[in-house]
């Protein structure tokens, strides 16, 4: 959904929902955090979501923020390339424990997947289909695997864990990579059907 088809007074409501997923996020952190899979699956993405609905309601309220990203971020390359570092970075059992006992990690945790989630809504409305494709693939794809190595691993990746909790992780991530692709495929064929068929019209003539 573009800003544009976003009614003003929905803004104020979309950005009270960001605040309070990354609130409930820091503010439930124990519970979320005492399991691998409540960590990874369910507190990350809150705050990342928290961040998209945040860029969604800034940009009809403060346009200028959204034309400045635009301008650095034309075609939402720099968006879609922090989605693959943030979120390969965050997959790593190591960075995932120290979040548990460092502030610093946990501060960074929330910074990184926030600005995250603030820069993907603009940057997938800039991107060409196939530009989206190739990160989101790549992404999908570098979850998934991630997802089968938790299964597959004998030992324990995050000595904060169990290795149940690290199975069902990894089920956790297989099922979100195909998720994803599968809202992916759902949201953008029909307008790749229209694109081929206007081709195809255009090559006919």
């Amino acid at each position: 959904m573009s800003t544009a088809q976003i009614p003003a007074r929905g803004t104020g409501r979309l950005a009270l929902q960001g605040a309070m997923l990354v609130a409930l996020a820091l503010l439930l952190r124990g519970p979320l955090e005492a399991s691998m899979a409540l960590h990874m699956v369910l507190q990350l993405p809150m705050i990342a979501i928290g961040g998209a609905l945040t860029a969604l309601a800034a940009a009809c309220h403060k346009p200028r923020l959204a034309g400045l990203q635009a301008r650095w971020d034309a075609h939402g390359l720099a968006g879609l390339a922090w989605l693959l570092l943030a979120s390969a970075y965050w997959m790593v059992p190591r960075a995932l424990e120290q979040s548990l006992t460092m502030p610093w990690a946990e501060a960074g945790k929330f910074a990184s997947l926030f600005l995250l989630g603030f820069l993907l809504p603009g940057a997938i409305s800039r991107a060409a289909a196939v530009i989206q494709l190739f990160f989101l693939g790549n992404f999908c794809a570098m979850m998934a695997i991630a997802g089968m190595l938790y299964q597959d691993m004998p030992q324990r990746l995050c000595n904060a864990y169990s290795l149940d909790d690290q199975v069902v992780t990894g089920v956790g991530l297989v099922v979100a990579s195909i998720g994803i692709a599968a809202a992916w495929c759902v949201w953008q064929l029909p307008a790749l059907a229209g694109q081929a068929a206007v081709a195809e019209g255009d090559s006919a003539r």
